[in-house]
């Protein structure tokens, strides 16, 4: 079963846990070749907030397999101690009220480090919250949305779970916690956290497919201030917005997390997420890694860059100790160098906090192939504003937009005011260009199979070098160097997008799935869309649309064209 949407989705999608994917997956080793820094992009303005924290989450058991839950977080904790670091650890509340783990904490903490809270449910929090605990026979801690998260019950309940955590919490530690984070949470749950126990800083899964029972899809790319009706948005206007913000979590590729796998050189494909979780073969990849850290503490990042490392304790430190130590030595190099705070997540929350009233620009640049392919090499430009995302991404020579996404103080996110007994929910936010959930089953074999192309007529615009990347106030300017000699110019800007191409007209051809897709009308200014009972559009504010549903293209007017995003 899936949410209600105005067109039900077509595509095909299986269900299957974090767990899974590594057991049916390879684990070997990535080469590990110096990375070139030779990019054609011009350095970050000054100001900007680069930050990165380790946070390691705990829970007292793993109840579908037999493992030592102590041992990924004592040889973690020598790791960290051993470099200086500084630390998050988030109890899970089994974890919290018993096992070995409070005690090994509080003897082993550094001044730097800080004690959480990991708010997923198990049976030990929900009786203690008078709740009732719905997990499968055998499950003390039960991995499925409408029993491990907050959408799996009802304001009341939620209510009731919060502060029997907060108060517990406090029993233990003296004080409520300031970092609070889960695969899934809620509008609703977070405010309340947030203006009766002051927390700090959130932190949430990044977008995935159906990987653990849930989809979030769309989601901002680093750290925002989230709607008071939808966790998964950043709020437009400051009234709308909850005031402690969300960080993405796991230090997601920005490359090839799209495709749901990604190639390697070798022509294997791996079929697992590509993050910087040591468990996963890219977080034991020293190229990618090294790749990650630089985009975050050298390229440009708008006003403000995210990264969290570390790892949960469900995953047997066997599966970590290739990929923790390595990138705990990496970290340990660039905490050195002064680019970037490595902090607790509270402190990143309370620097976010006064560092930003708003949710701020912040963008992610990768144009070396984290994968070190090159047939084709690719590399993506991500833009994000409180109004927008898009992503500009470059396979081999051929420059098209893969994602843009609108946010609205409207939206309401699902399971907001009801209780879910889905066991595979989904959580978009509303797609003008979806690429991934978009694409056709056929499709000319230099195409994407969903995109937004640049064309001169019927002819694709193709690179012919690399792109310069400039950052102006909020915006950004990518000026690329095409066929002919020209420059495709496309500028990103808070509440609209741009393109020209040296004084010669040109068009951005849209193609997709229509049956998958969320649009339901197009005419010379405007294409509108229906997702989940909300309709938005993108307006054409210099150029017009032409064509049919199924195909069509915004021609430039003037030589230009201009997309405004921003919903009312």
């Amino acid at each position: 079963m899936r949410l209600p949407t105005t067109k039900p989705p077509r595509y095909p999608r299986s269900v299957i846990t974090r767990r899974e994917i590594l057991k049916t997956t390879g684990t070997a080793a990535l080469a590990t070749n110096p990375l070139m820094r030779a990019l054609a992009s011009t350095p970050f303005e000054s100001g900007a907030v680069r930050c990165i924290n380790v946070v390691n989450f705990i829970r007292e058991i793993e109840p579908r397999f037999k493992m030592d839950m102590m041992l990924p977080v004592t040889s973690q904790m020598e790791l960290i101690l051993k470099h200086g670091l500084p630390a998050t650890w988030l109890l899970q509340f089994d974890a919290l009220v018993s096992g070995p783990f409070v005690p090994y904490l509080k003897e082993h903490l550094a001044k730097n480090h800080e004690v959480g809270f990991w708010f997923e449910m198990n049976e030990k929090h929900v009786k203690a919250a008078g709740v009732e605990w719905r997990g499968r026979p055998g499950y003390e801690w039960d991995h499925l949305p409408p029993v491990a998260f907050t959408i799996g019950y009802t304001k009341d309940e939620r209510i009731k779970l919060a502060d029997t955590a907060m108060n517990r919490f406090k029993e233990i530690w003296g004080h409520y916690p300031k970092s609070i984070a889960s695969w899934n949470l809620d509008s609703f749950t977070l405010l309340h956290l947030t203006e009766k126990y002051g927390v700090d800083a959130y932190a949430v899964c990044r977008d995935q497919i159906a990987t653990d029972g849930f989809t979030i899809w769309g989601a901002p790319i680093a750290g925002y201030y989230p709607s008071k009706l939808n966790c998964w948005s950043p709020a437009l206007e400051k009234k709308n917005q909850i005031a402690t913000p969300i960080f993405r979590m796991l230090g997601q590729d920005p490359v090839y997390y799209y495709e749901r796998s990604y190639p390697l050189p070798d022509g294997r494909r791996i079929g697992e997420p590509d993050t910087m979780e040591p468990a996963w073969t890219s977080g034991r990849s020293k190229h990618f890694v090294e790749g990650f850290l630089h985009m975050i503490a050298d390229e440009q990042t708008g006003r403000f860059a995210y990264c969290q490392m570390g790892q949960e304790n469900t995953f047997p430190w066997d599966q970590q100790k290739d990929g923790y130590p390595m990138q705990m030595e990496a970290l340990a190099a660039l905490a050195k160098t002064g680019k970037v705070h490595v902090e607790t997540m509270g402190e990143t929350g309370r620097r976010f906090k006064k560092a930003f009233s708003q949710t701020p620009v912040q963008t992610q640049v990768q144009l070396e192939d984290p994968f070190e392919n090159t047939n084709p090499s690719e590399g993506s430009i991500w833009y994000q504003s409180r109004f927008y995302r898009a992503n500009l991404h470059l396979k081999g020579d051929l420059p098209y937009l893969r994602d843009i996404t609108v946010y609205s103080d409207e939206f309401p996110q699902p399971f907001l005011d009801k209780a879910t007994r889905l066991n595979d929910v989904e959580q978009k936010m509303p797609p003008v260009l979806d690429g991934y959930h978009w694409r056709r089953d056929q499709h000319p074999a230099e195409e994407p199979w969903a995109g937004a192309l640049f064309r001169i007529g019927e002819t694709l615009i193709r690179a012919t070098g690399a792109p310069k990347i400039v950052e102006h106030g909020s915006g950004m300017t990518v000026e690329l160097p095409v066929q002919g000699g020209k420059t495709l110019r496309i500028q990103f800007e808070e509440k609209r997008m741009t393109a020209e191409l040296d004084g010669e007209e040109l068009n951005i051809a849209f193609r997709w799935d229509l049956a998958k897709s969320s649009l339901v009308g197009i005419h010379a200014r405007e294409a509108r869309y229906e997702w989940q009972g909300q309709s938005y559009a993108m307006k054409v504010r210099q150029g017009a649309i032409v064509g049919k549903l199924s195909e069509w293209e915004v021609r430039s007017e003037k030589n230009r064209i201009e997309l405004f995003l921003a919903q009312s």
